[in-house]
């Protein structure tokens, strides 16, 4: 390696091939498989006297590397393929996005036609809502003139009973006349009766003294 790697830092095989993962940090330790280049490793320690260091692999099997193997990039090798795969990814964005712009075009024109479509619901609840206002008016104004036509009933109601009362005193004062006419007549009936006998004497007594 070029410089030291501290630990936990993540290092390379460089690709340059294929190289031992022993055991311990000496050849004579087994080898326990072959890392090809451009694997990922992870630093858990070096031993500078010896060039080996200790590595974990994603597989979290560990073991010993030796460290003029190992880098802090990935191997040229690696970065090559992924810049090709991200240059293959680039030539198909286009058509991606093309495919995207066209989605979202008809999102677009969708969000559109419910916007409109929203946009009418609007002024037509606006419309009936003026509708409402006007009605609820109109109820007030009819609740005013039931009140007002109750309060004239009520006015009517009691001038009729005025008027009844009126009209039950002038007929007690016509009977009462006319009790006291019948009254007179009666008494002056009477008198005449009693009178006529009287009148009769003095006629004869008027034609007695003619002879």
């Amino acid at each position: 390696m070029q410089s030291s790697l501290a630990i936990a830092d993540t290092a390379y095989v460089t690709d340059l091939g294929e190289f031992h993962l022993r055991s311990g940090a000496s050849t004579r330790h087994r080898i326990m498989r072959m890392l090809p280049s451009g694997t990922e490793v992870e630093v858990i320690a070096e031993d500078k006297d010896n060039g080996y260091t200790q590595v974990r692999l994603s597989d979290n099997t560990i073991g010993f590397i030796l460290s003029r193997y190992l880098q802090e990039e990935p191997a040229a090798r690696e970065r090559l393929t992924a810049i090709q795969t991200r240059l293959n990814e680039l030539q198909q964005e286009p058509g991606q996005l093309a495919a995207k712009l066209s989605k979202l075009e008809i999102e677009h024109a969708a969000l559109k036609t419910a916007y409109e479509k929203t946009l009418r619901r609007k002024e037509q609840l606006d419309r009936e809502l003026i509708e409402i206002q006007r009605a609820a008016a109109n109820v007030v104004d009819i609740t005013q003139e039931r009140a007002s036509l109750q309060e004239n009933i009520a006015l009517l109601t009691g001038k009729v009973g005025e008027l009844e009362q009126e009209n039950l005193v002038l007929r007690n004062r016509d009977q009462q006349r006319w009790f006291l006419i019948g009254a007179t007549v009666a008494g002056g009936g009477v008198v005449l009766g009693l009178m006529l006998p009287y009148l009769r004497l003095r006629r004869r007594a008027n034609s007695w003294s003619n002879f």
